[in-house]
């Protein structure tokens, strides 16, 4: 099985361990194994003084020796079960490869050679043999290692995004085209009116604000008018130091440019009685004169 994971920003994997501050002590490609035994091994490095005999050896090392480092033994379990507590802090420096390979092992055992084929093969296998050995073969001597294939199929995991960018506008543009019978065009044509619009009349604002200054400046000064009494200032008011009556307001001064107007006389015309019709009638004539 072959996987295939995404970087950064979507998951904490590394593509060949050059950002693992790990050195990588094994002549392979990196993995996250590899780099645990690494950590390890230069642990045991720095804090025993020697390198167990099971990894590679780092540069500069020696592997331990009870000559040398009586107590190595001792050391080396004190910090396995430190790794194995996560007390080194090398489960939190390694990460997991963006690609690598998985391999579903099985494994069978079975005595070889049989009972039937012992007698027979050990004696063909020991003559072949006999010119780099000199001793007879047994059963024990002998191993047979055979490594197959399930099958040659290969299956491939590649991680993908859910949603990419591309993918975000898309649906943000199809849910406002259901809902809101809205398209791109509709969203710039917002963004340009509540934006560029509205900086523009602010700008143009600031413009006329410094066109105005600038004139003011540039015009020359203007003689100050007279300042006409009003309120208090005003001498016809100095009558006395009482409220304002009505014989007082009638020696106030006319206002100057105003005409008082006069009330016209009355129509004395309305008040005279007509008759309700003007010629007297012909039958009311006669009653009369008889």
């Amino acid at each position: 099985t072959e996987s295939f994971k995404l970087s950064e920003p979507y998951s904490q994997c590394t593509e060949d361990g050059s950002d693992v501050p790990i050195r990588n002590i094994y002549n392979a490609a990196y993995s996250l194994q590899i780099c645990l035994h690494s950590c390890f091994q230069t642990k045991m490095v720095e804090k025993c003084g020697c390198a167990q005999y099971g990894q590679p050896l780092p540069p500069e090392a020696n592997y331990c020796n009870y000559q040398q480092h009586p107590n190595w033994m001792y050391c080396y379990y004190q910090l396995h079960r430190a790794f194995v507590q996560e007390e080194l802090g090398c489960q939190s420096v390694c990460k997991e490869a963006c690609s690598f390979k998985e391999w579903t092992l099985t494994t069978s055992l079975a005595q070889w050679p049989s009972v039937v084929s012992e007698k027979w093969l050990l004696p063909v296998l020991t003559w072949d043999q006999g010119r780099q050995i000199n001793k007879k073969l047994n059963k024990t001597d002998l191993a047979k290692l055979l490594i197959f294939y399930k099958d040659l199929n290969q299956r491939s995991i590649m991680e993908s995004p859910a949603n990419s960018i591309e993918m975000l506008l898309s649906n943000f543009g199809g849910q406002l085209g259901l809902w809101m019978s809205c398209s791109v065009v509709c969203v710039i044509e917002i963004i340009e009116v509540f934006f560029i619009d509205f900086f523009s009349i602010i700008a143009r604002r600031q413009w006329q604000k410094a066109k105005e200054w600038w004139a003011r400046k540039q015009a020359p000064p203007c003689p100050e008018a007279p300042r006409s009494p009003q309120g208090q200032d005003n001498p016809a008011l100095d009558i006395d130091n009482d409220l304002p009556t009505f014989n007082s307001a009638l020696h106030l001064p006319p206002a100057l440019g105003t005409q008082v107007p006069g009330t016209p006389p009355p129509k004395y015309n309305t008040l005279r009685l007509e008759r309700a019709f003007s010629n007297q009638l012909t039958d009311t004539q006669m009653l009369d004169e008889l």
